[in-house]
């Protein structure tokens, strides 16, 4: 029997990967607010990739009409979205369902698991350079996009290896974790860097890197980081680490952190979910975090002022 997966949110993620398992012939279905269900289908899911490019109908559904479970619930929101998104997609998840979340951070898996039970909730991260354009379509960029899942208690299970080939698509690559609690802090020590030092300075990473003493700031942001997470026993690894220092200290590029950009166009950010909780983590054991700790008071204020309620 075909699994049912379920896809929330038909976004830049959610639309890339579900677009990709939909064209592979796998049963998706797309959960969507009512303006992007017209906009799906009147003008198609369009992915324009250096992959490859695709234009499908999707299956669509809305909360009202969700009336079976699904087998695999793969979850693509912005952190702040989390509340209101598990209202909707709740009638989806029965004894069966596994629930894959995308999002940024660690705080949504206790969120999750409070919700729907740890027997439901696994691991996931992804790694993808893609946006929404004006017009609704999906512009992919760089390299293989990579979603990654496991088990919570990093056991290699049989259901986890089957969800693994459930999920397998042509356009990305699949990867079963026994380590993806690590997966995630490792992305999260990224963001959380390169949110902090390009939210605070107000540009890219080159321009900050340029700077007198600019490397010199961003190294000691990554250190902060890396802190929380090695104090809380997921410390990246030396490779990881000498990755990370690469990317944000190159003075020719134009990166910036998604946060950023989010900030820039006065839109809501996830400042809670990638910022705020890793100072919380941090003041757990004890830790100095000066520069994450400036961060967290810019962001807050500017949540304040644009009246976005912190997460719960």
């Amino acid at each position: 029997m075909t699994s049912r997966i379920l896809i929330v949110g038909a976004g830049a993620v959610g639309g890339y990967f579900g677009a990709r398992m939909a064209a592979a012939g796998h049963d998706v279905t797309f959960l969507v607010r009512p303006k992007r269900r017209s906009q799906l289908l009147a003008d198609g899911l369009c992915l324009r990739s250096t992959i490859g490019d695709i234009t499908l109908t999707p299956k669509t559904t809305s909360t009202q009409d969700i009336t079976n479970p699904y087998d695999i619930v793969l979850l693509s929101v912005k952190a702040y979205s989390l509340a209101s998104a598990m209202d909707d997609f709740s009638a989806a998840v029965g004894t069966g369902t596994h629930i894959i979340p995308l999002l940024n951070g660690m705080r949504h898996l206790d969120i999750l698991t409070a919700r729907f039970g740890q027997h439901a909730v696994m691991g996931g991260t992804c790694f993808i350079v893609s946006k929404l354009n004006k017009q609704g379509h999906i512009e992919q960029s760089g390299s293989m996009p990579r979603l990654s899942f496991g088990e919570i208690s990093g056991r290699e299970t049989a259901k986890a290896q089957q969800i693994e080939k459930i999920l397998s698509s042509p356009g990305f690559e699949t990867i079963c974790s026994t380590h993806i609690l690590q997966n995630m802090w490792n992305k999260w020590v990224l963001l959380a860097s390169l949110g902090s030092i390009c939210c605070l300075m107000r540009g890219t990473v080159g321009e900050i890197s340029s700077q007198k003493y600019g490397t010199n700031f961003i190294h000691a942001v990554i250190d902060e980081c890396v802190a929380i997470a090695t104090a809380t026993g997921y410390c990246p690894d030396g490779q990881t680490i000498d990755g990370i220092i690469k990317l944000l200290s190159k003075k020719d590029s134009s990166l910036t952190s998604s946060m950023f950009r989010d900030l820039c166009r006065g839109g809501p950010i996830e400042a809670q979910q990638i910022i705020g909780d890793l100072v919380i983590r941090a003041r757990k054991h004890d830790l100095s975090t000066p520069l994450l700790d400036l961060t967290n008071i810019n962001l807050g204020i500017y949540e304040q002022q644009h009246n976005q309620m912190p997460l719960t």
